[in-house]
């Protein structure tokens, strides 16, 4: 008897410490207990409520639809599984009710759980409220992407026109058909060449962060020699490196170089790497660039003894619209290539990377899958 008084009086503490307002009531709606949170938050300012009648202790509007829920309760014998409500002051609170069932299944009592929500409420509606704010915020920088994206494609595409008549009338000049050049004149005119060259590429790198974005980036894949295409770009960058009096080496340590790729942007990625090697190499400098790899990737690296990569720029480097901090090159750009670069390597399945100390030049590296036909080797 002694143990089960004591199972008692730690079932009643439990009950007492529970947070959640207990009301039990008879068939008549009459109080048969409440517990410490009752009246601790209470609904009422007097201390006793038992044998009252809910009705003394609720609101007539939550007595109106308290009637209804609990006489289906006690008739039904099955629990109300709740409702939100808001009582006079305003505060919301969440009730359910339970049958107390004695033997036979008739209900003779019935537990009333009642939950002060009125935070909870608050809390949900501001988030509300955060959420369609956040909404109409995305709506509208949404709507300004796709004009500033509008906007970015129509100069890209009208800045064309003009660039190609530029380099239609420099490719005369210098084929002599618009007669003889004096060596300033054939100077100044390779200073005209390499600025309209820039300002294609500019133009190119514009539509490919647009399409990028935009998730427009469509690979047009074939099996190609990655040799073949590492010799093709360096060759066609080959008048400038000249300007700077580079020498640029290139060794191929693979017997069987297919890879299944975009030809024109693979180029784009080589190209990009190699332009940066000799735009921040001084002028008489050495660049190297090596095909590896293995029997699953081949690898290409591409290194220069320029100017290098500061410390605090190296975790930017990939990003859009990044500019390394660099006085000596007057031909910065906007800070797009890497990304680029980037973009297209891993769209091809590959990794980008590089290690490079400041004031003693750079290597980049990344990795290609092997075409499917390739030997190994």
């Amino acid at each position: 008897m002694r143990g089960i008084e004591i199972v008692r009086g730690y079932q009643e503490d439990i009950i007492e410490t529970i947070p959640s307002t207990i009301i039990i009531v008879d068939r008549r709606l009459e109080v048969l207990y409440a517990n410490r949170n009752f009246y601790l938050k209470s609904f009422r300012t007097e201390k006793n409520a038992i044998g009252m009648h809910l009705s003394k202790i609720f609101s007539p509007v939550f007595m109106q639809r308290l009637n209804s829920r609990i006489e289906k309760v006690f008739s039904a014998g099955e629990p109300f599984d709740g409702e939100q409500i808001r009582y006079p002051g305003g505060r919301f609170y969440f009730y359910r009710i339970h049958p107390l069932k004695e033997a036979g299944g008739y209900v003779s009592k019935a537990v009333i759980f009642i939950e002060d929500i009125t935070e909870m409420t608050r809390l949900e509606e501001e988030l509300r409220d955060s959420y369609i704010k956040l909404e109409n915020a995305y709506a509208e920088l949404k709507e300004l992407d796709s004009i500033k994206s509008e906007f970015v494609s129509m100069v890209s595409h009208e800045l064309r026109t003009p660039l190609t008549v530029i380099n239609s009338y420099i490719e005369m000049f210098e084929d002599g058909m618009l007669g003889d050049l004096t060596d300033v004149q054939k100077e100044k005119l390779q200073l005209i060449r390499s600025q309209t060259d820039t300002m294609i590429q500019l133009v190119n790198d514009m539509l490919d962060i647009l399409r990028i974005g935009s998730r427009r980036l469509r690979l047009k894949k074939e099996l190609s020699s990655m040799e073949e295409l590492i010799r093709s770009v360096i060759a066609s960058l080959s008048r400038l490196a000249a300007l700077k009096e580079h020498t640029i080496t290139f060794r191929c340590e693979r017997a069987n170089t297919l890879i299944e790729c975009d030809p024109k942007k693979i180029m784009q990625v080589l190209s990009n790497l190699l332009t940066n090697a000799i735009k921040y190499t001084p002028d008489r400098g050495q660049i190297e660039v090596v095909l590896g790899g293995d029997a699953e990737n081949v690898l290409v690296s591409i290194r220069d003894n320029g100017i290098g990569i500061r410390e605090e720029d190296k975790d930017r480097i990939f990003e859009k619209f990044f500019v390394m901090s660099n006085e000596k090159s007057a031909d910065i750009g906007m800070g797009l290539g890497l990304s680029i670069t980037k973009d297209i390597v891993e769209a091809h399945g590959g990794r980008i990377w590089f290690e490079s100390r400041f004031g003693e030049g750079s290597t980049f590296y990344f990795t290609l899958p092997c075409g499917k036909d390739t030997e190994r080797s």
